[in-house]
């Protein structure tokens, strides 16, 4: 092999080397005559006048003055995204998501959010976004919803929080215990590759075996935050955008690291 060919990368279908001044391969796609110090963040190309913009659709924004529902961009307010929806006043409106889907509902008396439905606590008990046709006095709805990752930022930026992966759950009569592989830990050194912890299964939101999460360490628990996130393109995302605007405000940039052989390492 000749020196120029060990040069040669793959990028989709092109060819290109690493040589090549103004090139930059990002998700299987190459372009050309990009800024210098340009960087690859979730499949957008920035530079570093840019960096700190996110991609809301086809659109770059900047998160600090505006809002993106899903690929829906909204003036940025005291209001929060519902799927691709605005909720505007959580005095008359609440929003109800899973995983999947999200609604608006008017609020109702006696009535709580369990997954994406809202439901009659007469009629109905939730566990972990489940409904069963059985009332019960002592039911616990989940208290919160899990959010985009994007909704999360700059909130959790400064924040002690991990991307972990579910590796196995088991009910223990009203807990789930769940074995937590970790996969990056923001403003911490994680005490391990793996982390045993246990939620209540009803009050807590549905998780999936295999899917990785943005969790939020409060005192010696954890609990999950988003919805499932993309290992490579969402947390490398998060990690660009937080240090970034940490630098834009002047303070002492995040330590991320990383474990079970996660590409980021050390003090980006």
């Amino acid at each position: 092999m000749t020196k120029e060919e060990q040069y040669r990368k793959c990028c989709g279908k092109d060819v290109y080397s690493v040589a090549d001044d103004n090139v930059l391969c990002c998700n299987g796609v190459l372009y050309r005559n990009v800024p210098e110090d340009s960087e690859c963040v979730g499949g957008v190309i920035y530079d570093q006048n840019q960096i700190k913009m996110l991609s809301c659709g086809s659109e770059v924004y900047d998160h600090k003055k505006q809002l993106c529902c899903s690929g829906q961009l909204y003036s940025k307010t005291e209001a929060e995204c519902c799927g691709n929806l605005l909720l505007e006043s959580n005095k008359n409106q609440i929003c109800c998501s899973s995983s999947t889907h999200a609604k608006l509902y008017d609020i109702k008396h006696k009535h709580f959010c369990c997954g994406h439905y809202y439901y009659n606590t007469s009629l109905w008990s939730c566990c972990a976004e489940h409904l069963k046709p059985t009332p019960k006095n002592d039911s616990s709805p989940p208290k919160y919803r899990l959010k985009p990752l994007t909704d999360l930022i700059p909130e959790m930026c400064n924040k002690t929080v991990l991307f972990g992966k579910v590796e196995s759950m088991v009910l223990r009569q009203k807990w789930r215990d769940i074995v937590l592989r970790v996969i990056v830990a923001v403003n911490e050194v994680s005490q391990g590759p793996l982390l045993n912890l246990s939620l209540n299964h009803c009050s807590s939101p549905a998780l999936e075996n295999g899917m990785t999460y943005l969790w939020k360490k409060i005192k010696r628990k954890y609990k999950p935050l988003s919805i499932p996130v993309d290992l490579t393109s969402d947390i490398h995302m998060f990690i660009t955008v937080c240090d970034i605007n940490q630098q834009s405000d002047n303070t002492c940039s995040h330590m991320f690291y990383a474990q079970s052989g996660f590409s980021m390492h050390g003090n980006f």
